[in-house]
């Protein structure tokens, strides 16, 4: 899809929609990913790229890991659900919970995913594994979602015919930026594949960046549990205006978009939480325990 040219102010922006960091911080962040670049290889644990297979579809090349697949196959017959994660934006590769050395993110996810039978799919923001590209302040998915969401779909649909899982046991989970491309792209539009199951968001999963066109209506989502995680020190108060972007504004006008789809939605306000630190591992626990209680899942 081609991208309108904006008319020009101190806000660059991505899209004819999405709001985007001034030049000046823009620039300081690409010279921080330029000079943190060298240190890499004291941060990023070799072993936590192994594993990572390459999917390419619409001139564009996605990062994801298929982990479950051999405890599920052993230990039954039926089709298994399947839980897809996103992570936030970041300056470096080492900044994804996903590969940094100090972190277990990924072993937990499979953990919970292999508790509700479910195979487990990290999927790394576009870019990640590939060579440095420094155009964009961050490596992150809700800059070019339209694209980005096309390759993924492709994705779900290529691991579905080779794993066969459930479609209507499909949890997708994202943190900032990943619960921004969950909501702006993948439950949007196009989501006749999502049969059943639902989403965490968590610091993040707005609703400003959905395109006019697909804010009319479309189908429902009743079939789908939407939870949104938001801390109340993660950016300004949902009532406050400006154009810095804030968590908790995108988490309440996120919910109150897809309540309008005929979701069942919950927001839960986490105290003393800012954007960092979020206990990402318990909060997609608990969601995919409500779900499976609620008979979501």
């Amino acid at each position: 899809m081609g991208h309108q040219e904006p008319a020009r102010s101190s806000v660059r922006r991505t899209t004819a929609h999405i709001p985007r960091l001034p030049r000046s911080i823009s620039a300081a962040m690409r010279g921080a990913r330029r000079a943190g670049s060298v240190l890499e290889p004291l941060l990023v644990s070799s072993s936590e790229l192994i594993g990572y297979l390459p999917y390419r579809a619409y001139g564009r090349t996605l990062h994801y890991r298929v982990d479950n697949a051999h405890y599920l196959e052993a230990a039954q017959t039926e089709p298994p659900g399947i839980l897809f994660f996103f992570d936030g934006d970041y300056l470096l590769r080492s900044n994804s919970r996903l590969l940094s050395r100090t972190s277990s993110l990924r072993r937990d996810l499979a953990d919970i995913a292999r508790e509700h039978r479910m195979l487990c799919v990290p999927v790394l923001a576009p870019g990640t594994l590939e060579a440095p590209v420094f155009n964009d302040p961050t490596t992150t998915w809700w800059v070019r979602a339209r694209r980005n969401g096309r390759v993924f779909r492709a994705l779900a649909a290529d691991l579905a015919e080779r794993y066969g899982y459930d479609r209507t046991r499909i949890w997708l989970a994202g943190y900032s930026g990943g619960a921004e491309f969950i909501t702006y792209e993948l439950l949007s539009h196009s989501n006749d594949w999502l049969l059943g199951g639902g989403a965490s968001m968590i610091g993040g999963g707005g609703s400003d960046g959905i395109p006019q066109r697909f804010r009319g209506p479309s189908r429902s989502l009743n079939g789908m549990l939407l939870s949104w995680h938001v801390g109340d020190r993660d950016g300004k108060a949902p009532a406050s205006a400006g154009q810095i972007w804030s968590a908790q504004r995108a988490a309440h006008e996120g919910e109150e978009f897809y309540r309008g789809r005929q979701a069942r939605t919950m927001l839960r306000i986490l105290p003393k939480q800012g954007h960092r630190g979020y206990p990402l591992t318990s909060l997609i626990r608990d969601d995919l325990r409500a779900a499976t209680r609620l008979g979501y899942l």
